[in-house]
């Protein structure tokens, strides 16, 4: 009887790890190049890197690297204030902040703002819309120096009442002998949300936004 050996060759699959070149170096390898260096050079040579410069050079990269890890720090240092920004931002939701502006938000018909003036002056506001037309002109006679409140009643000048909403203040404050005096204006919004924009914290009220550094006071 004749018999036959059937084998079977089984593909033989090798593995081979690839090796991605790499366009930078830490300071290891910058120590295994100085090392490989230093065993290869001829002393004897005038080609030869002097020592001093090479050991110049191992400072400059450690200060290099130093300077890396404490932006890298410092990044996430800001990452975390920006965080601790909006939780204690987000207790101002709800509350009504005091922020820099030249405006009247009125709603239901009524409207105030805050005039500071470096001296006494005799004041006029000229009140425009969304579209820049000025709707309103409201004389408020003379008005000392320091805080002043201005309200407004959303009347245009033929006595209609205005729809509600955000309008322009341009205040015109002449002082005694007929020079301008310099003046600051503020008005009063309600907090409604926290959001980040571009890594800022940003309040928003109604269809508005600000800026943490536009509250000049919080109420209460």
């Amino acid at each position: 009887m004749q018999t036959g050996m059937i084998s079977s060759t089984a593909p033989v699959t090798t593995s081979s790890k690839t090796t991605t070149p790499s366009n930078t170096i830490d300071k290891n390898g910058f120590l295994q190049l100085l090392v490989a260096q230093l065993k290869n050079q001829d002393p004897t040579s005038s080609s030869s890197q002097d020592p001093n410069a090479m050991v110049q050079q191992l400072t400059s990269f450690s200060t290099l690297e130093q300077s890396q890890q404490t932006n890298t720090l410092l990044a996430a240092l800001q990452s975390s204030m920006t965080g601790l920004s909006q939780t204690q931002a987000a207790g101002l939701i709800g509350k009504t902040v005091e922020v820099s502006g030249s405006q009247f938000n009125l709603s239901s018909g009524s409207a105030a703002m805050n005039l500071n003036l470096s001296a006494n002056a005799n004041v006029t506001l000229t009140v425009s819309n969304a579209n820049g037309q000025a709707v309103a002109l409201l004389p408020q006679g003379n008005l000392n120096a320091g805080s002043n409140t201005l309200t407004w009643n959303g009347r245009d000048a033929n006595g209609n009442q205005l729809p509600d909403g955000s309008y322009k203040v341009a205040v015109s404050a002449t002082g005694a002998n007929g020079s301008q005096v310099s003046n600051t204006v503020s008005y009063g919004v309600k907090v409604t949300g926290v959001s980040i924009q571009n890594g800022a914290v940003t309040l928003s009220a109604g269809n508005a936004s600000y800026a943490l550094s536009d509250i000049l006071k919080i109420d209460a």
